[in-house]
């Protein structure tokens, strides 16, 4: 090969390698990086002032306000389940750590039972396993206050049947409702790694004697751990950051509402409190120090058996009469009361009206009205406008990321791929808050690039980031599956390595990105986080989930109009099921709503 091709390989690579690292720098590094800039030069000025204030109330309780129950008398009497309010910072960690350890043994235990038992309706329980994973932006956690919150189905329904009306309220609400959206998140991860599994090893595991929970417990879920831990990962993050639990169930000290309430309620960089940046950087290297403590730990050990295929020909036992029971009195209804989140909302989007323990008249009116809304139809053409001009972004980031980590190596593939990866893992209000504070406090402050002023440049940008690896994970997937021999013989014939990409490799993996971007512009459409904070600073400019959260919050009369709400929330539905459905039936491809 002559010297010219050799250096025009060179540059390739190069420009393959620096365009995802400048990317990710520009847009995830250094925006995460400038939260300790305000933070660092005000302690200089009043360190002790920031440290006094952060260990104080409303951040620290050392003194927790009220109690765990509240039992009242009555007509029937109340028993309303409840807990201590221990400031934003020790709130916001109990719960994600309560919701976590909840999940992750629901979640691994109904993925052990579907992916080692056969029994009746088995199968419908799979399929309403995955009904919870719908993202329904918060009218699921409305659902979930209708259920389980004062005045709620559970209330009425103890109070006739065991003479005291129980309910739950405030921050025990809140991780009842997070455990329910949640724990899908480790079941389908768990589920993933346990059908991996070659079926021989158990065998060889009975052969010695193991049987039952020790044949799991020894054998089963070490090997299924990646999932368990990565779906842990997740749930950990999503409930640090989760804003619809906290609004439905009316609890302001944690970090994702006193956030959000702080952003919304400036108008410059300069008036977010340095002790909310802190707070951001908080939920940032939490998650960054969560996401790789697993990765380090799945690293350490050793997973690979000898997989002979996937889930044709695997062993499903019969339950003992026991387990049977316990199926269906216990796994089955938490499964059917976790997908009745979802179905509440397609409840409220076509009901007149459900302040009763039943729904009352069908109606249509309520997607003709939230159409007939001018704010409705704008915030749904910008959410459709930046999620496809992310989309195009993500689909040049997620190629040349997974190109450079598959094909070409080195040193720096290492971190592109952990760069290209840890997205989907970071809080989008640390995000956000980074973007401001990055963008707010540079010479783009004052002019027509300043966030506060033109947020939709930026909602697209931070859609990029944190939409990216679902595409570039479809991207690597494709590369694996086609040899390198084929890019070689075509450059042993004279092709220059863009030309091979362009003619040869792209093709070749163009359905895994197209499936990918897919979900990457679905997702975007339904993102939460960055769209409130960043799309409630310019409400021409608002996505169609900040409209939703306005209609449940101060905007449209704090709840009120749930209905109008949910109709919305029932359209994304249609979205997410029509895309999934594409992706599996169309494009042939297998997709995990979420993991890492």
């Amino acid at each position: 090969m002559s010297r010219n091709s050799l250096a025009r390989i060179e540059v390739f690579e190069t420009s393959v390698k620096a365009l995802p690292l400048v990317f990710f720098t520009t847009l995830l590094i250094l925006p995460l990086a400038s939260l300790l800039y305000a933070p660092f030069t005000v302690t200089l000025e009043r360190g002790v002032d920031v440290l006094e204030g952060l260990s104080s109330y409303p951040f620290i309780n050392r003194r927790p306000l009220g109690e765990f129950i509240v039992y009242s008398t009555g007509e029937p009497p109340k028993l309303i389940l409840s807990f201590k309010d221990y400031g934003v910072i020790p709130n916001t960690i109990i719960a994600a750590l309560i919701v976590t350890a909840l999940a992750t043994i629901i979640g691994t235990a109904v993925a052990l039972i579907l992916a080692r038992y056969t029994f009746p309706g088995r199968d419908a329980m799979r399929i309403a396993s995955m009904i919870p994973l719908l993202y329904t932006p918060f009218v699921n956690a409305f659902v979930a206050y209708k259920l389980f919150g004062q005045g709620g189905i559970l209330a009425e329904v103890t109070g006739e049947v065991l003479g005291v009306s129980i309910s739950m309220q405030g921050l025990a609400g809140m991780i009842m409702a997070q455990v329910f959206m949640f724990w899908p998140i480790v079941y389908i991860n768990a589920f993933a790694s346990m059908i991996q599994i070659d079926p021989s090893v158990e065998e060889q595991a009975e052969n010695l004697g193991a049987r039952g929970w020790t044949l799991y417990k020894t054998v089963t879920i070490p090997l299924a751990l990646p999932g368990i831990a990565s779906g842990a990962a997740l749930v950990f993050i999503f409930s640090m950051e989760d804003l619809a639990a906290p609004l439905a169930f009316d609890v302001d000290n944690v970090v994702s509402i006193w956030i959000v309430r702080e952003i919304l309620a400036a108008t410059d960089i300069s008036q977010v409190s340095t002790e909310t940046l802190i707070l951001a950087l908080m939920l940032a290297v939490s998650a960054s120090a969560w996401f790789i403590a697993v990765r380090r730990y799945i690293s350490l050990r050793q997973y690979a058996t000898a997989e002979k295929g996937g889930w044709k020909g695997r062993r499903l036992r019969r339950p003992s009469p026991l387990l049977l029971v316990i199926i269906y009195l216990l796994i089955l209804p938490w499964i059917i009361v976790s997908a009745s989140h979802q179905i509440g909302v397609l409840v409220y989007a076509f009901s007149e009206d459900w302040s009763g323990l039943l729904p009352r008249g069908f109606t249509l009116s309520n997607f003709s009205e939230v159409l007939s809304d001018e704010r409705v139809v704008r915030s749904f053409r910008n959410s459709f406008l930046y999620a496809s001009t992310a989309s195009l972004i993500i689909a040049l980031i997620a190629v040349t990321s997974a190109y450079a980590v598959e094909r070409i190596g080195g040193r720096l593939s290492t971190v592109i791929d952990v760069l290209a990866t840890i997205p989907l893992a970071m809080p989008g209000l640390a995000v956000a808050l980074g973007i401001l504070a990055l963008f707010g406090f540079t010479v783009a402050k004052g002019t027509p690039l300043d966030p506060f002023t033109n947020p939709g440049l930026y909602l697209v940008l931070a859609y990029a980031v944190r939409k990216s690896p679902f595409t570039t994970r479809a991207a690597f997937a494709g590369l694996k599956h086609v040899h390198k021999s084929l890019e070689e013989a075509a450059m042993s014939l004279g092709a220059r390595r863009p030309k091979v990409v362009k003619d040869i490799t792209l093709p070749l993996i163009a359905i895994n990105v197209a499936g990918g971007l897919l979900i990457s512009f679905v997702y975007s459409v339904t993102e939460v986080s960055t769209s409130i904070t960043l799309g409630g600073l310019n409400e021409d400019q608002s996505p169609v989930t900040y409209i939703v959260y306005d209609y449940l919050t101060g905007g449209y009369g704090g709840g009120m109009f749930i209905h109008l709400a949910a109709a919305i929330v029932a359209m994304l539905m249609a979205l997410q099921v029509a895309a999934i459905t594409f992706v599996n039936l169309a494009l042939k491809q297998r997709y995990a709503f979420i993991g890492v």
